[in-house]
């Protein structure tokens, strides 16, 4: 790592490294006032080594403002606010707050009056009108952001961040699909840009020139008619002019149809943006979304790309990751997977965040793992997300802990999990326990099945039943078995599937299952980039051959919808890929069998034969727990938990492991 923990200096303020932790809404705050549980995690995340953390938003106003955010609008919040900058940076790093305003982002729920924007132009994001700004508005709100940035110099924070991306008010002044104003704030791009940087000539202006401003930058709206990454990097020079010290990189506004931060994204993709805006300025410019590894972030300050590299959801999943990257502990991180479903689905739900793979995320405040009174000897049965999170938390506690696993694998369902297209992260998962396991001196015994007779010989004080969960059989008749398989054969590679498919069951699993059969027989990212750097195709036929596979899948859903158990904030992928390979759906139809000829099915009261050379079963899982029956008055306590209990997501087994470890 030779640059990525090299200091750096953004205006006033000088960085031990150039990583940072970017503002991301967590919903700690319901009344505005810093709390226990914020300080904590925060804390947490500045003795991990972060060289910058940005926490926000933090609102400038009550007309702009987001659910359960850090209040910067009043000099009431002033006292919490030191208790949070005094423990940041007295564990290590310098920390910002990001100043927020919605425009027409705000829901008129949140604050009992119509949202404000440039133009009365409504967006797909609310699907709520705004009022468009007087003379008078704009004035207040320029004098917000200023006031709120002053607040914050006296609360203690190091440098404030003002928030020009994601669609957000400056956004919506600058771009002229939402700005239609004819007089000095709208029309000429000189006059679009005229309010960001009056925004930031009055941060400056009240705070001084010896304190720090940074702009949280759209470096390419993502929307048809406008800004692209050539008028990101023109708006950045201009900024930079006004006074602004830093430009932090990132895509995108929340109506955008292009993946800003789910596993769809590769690691770094949007590095390009912050290279377009650095090459316009001369100030810091900091790299963002989907940097969760340490040598990718190092390759992207390596190729020139930009100066820093914000390091946001890998340090809700791991606090530790700077430190250990500094160090040489890349094997010990534990990535963030970007399933989204603790965080963003949290945000997006007004619901407090936590983390799918650090059970610890949000509860640092109330929980702390200490040593075991006793050492006891501790028999986990099944190497799967639950049980690997107790063997590990288990053994971190000095218990003498052994995992039995009936596979010539660990990681269970995390393997089916990580096979659809955009999921390969979840193995990043895996390979995390496997070392961790072992440094932590865990006995992992593969190919082992339990039964009750060599679990009572092991001798155990505590045995954690973590067996898992399999494939539900049809619930319907199949006179065709031969035809049929189950998601998880399609997602391990083991199904030989004809051309015509039928996947029975539009939950996350079939949605997913569909799309990756979908995607048979569909262009490589490696064939792509030959064909286009040889221009042997045209780009309509390029195109073709990326969105369509060599299958014909069609998805049958008994309820109406499909995708309904799929996060918010990861939903509209799904379907946009399902649209894109023009995947056939089905739903409010009940499967009444499988046959020779395919799936009969009955919709609105009359029966349709669907022709399939392949059936696929997605209808859902049963937990797999005999063993634990067998066991009960045969140890002194047993305990089970993850899917063998009952059917859950990743996020909820994690915890359950862990929770079970940390009380043995």
């Amino acid at each position: 790592m030779k640059l990525l923990f090299e200091p750096i200096r953004i205006g006033n303020m000088d960085l031990k490294n150039r990583i940072s932790m970017p503002a991301i809404h967590h919903n700690f705050t319901p009344d505005g006032f810093v709390n226990d549980r914020l300080v904590k995690y925060y804390e947490t995340r500045a003795r991990g080594g972060a060289g910058l953390i940005i926490v926000g938003g933090c609102t400038i106003d009550m007309i702009g403002i987001g659910p359960k955010m850090i209040g910067l609008h009043d000099d009431k919040y002033i006292e919490g606010l030191k208790k949070l900058t005094g423990a940041v940076k007295g564990a290590g790093a310098k920390i910002a707050a990001q100043l927020y305003q919605a425009g027409r982002y705000t829901h008129s729920f949140l604050t009992g009056q119509q949202s404000i924007a440039p133009s009365p132009i409504a967006s797909e994001f609310t699907r709520e009108m705004p009022r468009e700004m007087t003379p008078e508005d704009i004035k207040m709100v320029i004098e917000s952001f200023g006031d709120a940035a002053l607040r914050a110099k006296k609360a203690g924070f190091d440098a404030v961040e003002i928030i020009a991306s994601a669609g957000y008010l400056i956004c919506q002044f600058l771009s002229p699909i939402t700005n239609h104003r004819t007089d000095g704030y709208g029309g000429s791009w000189e006059n679009r840009c005229r309010f960001g940087i009056e925004v930031v000539k009055k941060v400056r202006e009240k705070t001084g020139s010896d304190f720090t401003v940074l702009v949280r930058l759209s470096g390419n709206d993502f929307m048809p008619g406008s800004n692209t990454n050539k008028e990101a990097a023109l708006f950045a020079a201009g900024l930079e002019k006004a006074g602004a010290d830093c430009f932090n990189v990132t895509g995108g506004w929340h109506e955008t149809r292009v993946p800003q931060i789910t596993g769809d994204l590769p690691r770094g993709g949007f590095a390009y943006l912050a290279r377009g805006v650095k090459a316009a300025v001369s100030v810091p410019v900091i790299a963002s979304n989907r940097i969760n590894d340490p040598e990718v972030a190092e390759r992207i300050l390596m190729s020139g790309q930009a100066d820093m590299v914000n390091i946001g959801r890998p340090m809700i999943a791991d606090p530790e990751f700077v430190n250990k990257a500094e160090s040489g502990k890349f094997k010990s991180i534990r990535k963030c997977l970007a399933c989204n479903q603790g965080c963003m689905d949290m945000v997006f739900s007004a619901r407090d965040v936590h983390c799918a793979v650090n059970p610890l995320a949000g509860r640092e405040y109330e929980i702390t793992v200490e040593p075991a009174a006793a050492a006891r000897k501790v028999l986990v049965i099944g190497g799967g997300p639950a049980g690997m999170e107790a063997a590990l938390t288990a053994a971190s506690r000095g218990h003498d802990v052994t995992l039995w696993e009936k596979s010539g694998r660990l990681g269970g369902q995390i393997h089916y999990a990580a096979a659809p297209p955009g999921k390969q992260e979840f193995m990043s998962l895996v390979y995390y326990y496997e070392h961790e396991l072992a440094e932590k001196g865990v006995k992992v015994e593969l190919n082992r099945e339990a039964t009750a007779g060599s679990v009572v010989r092991q001798g155990a004080d505590v045995v954690v039943v973590a067996t898992g969960s399999a494939p539900a059989g049809a619930p319907f008749p199949v006179r065709a078995p031969e035809k049929v398989f189950s998601a998880l054969e399609v997602l391990d590679g083991t199904a030989v599937l004809g051309k015509d498919v039928v996947v029975v069951g539009g939950g996350a699993v079939g949605c997913e299952t569909a799309i990756a059969i979908a995607e048979i027989g569909t262009l490589s990212a490696e064939n792509l980039k030959f064909l286009m750097e040889n221009e042997a195709e045209s780009y309509e036929t390029l195109v073709g051959l990326l969105n369509r596979g060599t299958k014909n899948v069609t998805v049958v859903e008994l309820l109406k919808g499909i995708g309904r158990d799929i996060g918010i904030s990861t939903r509209w992928v799904v379907m946009k890929n399902i649209k894109r390979l023009g995947i056939n759906i089905i739903d409010q139809a009940g499967v009444k069998e499988v046959n020779d000829q395919g799936v009969l099915i009955g919709r609105e009261g009359q029966q349709t034969l669907i022709h399939a050379d392949s059936v696929v079963l997605a209808v859902g899982a049963r937990p797999v727990n005999g063993l634990a029956g067998d066991l009960q008055g045969k140890v002194s306590q047993i305990h089970i938990i993850g899917d063998a209990s009952s059917p859950r997501k990743i996020t909820e087994a994690i915890r359950e492991g862990f929770d079970l470890a940390a009380k043995i």
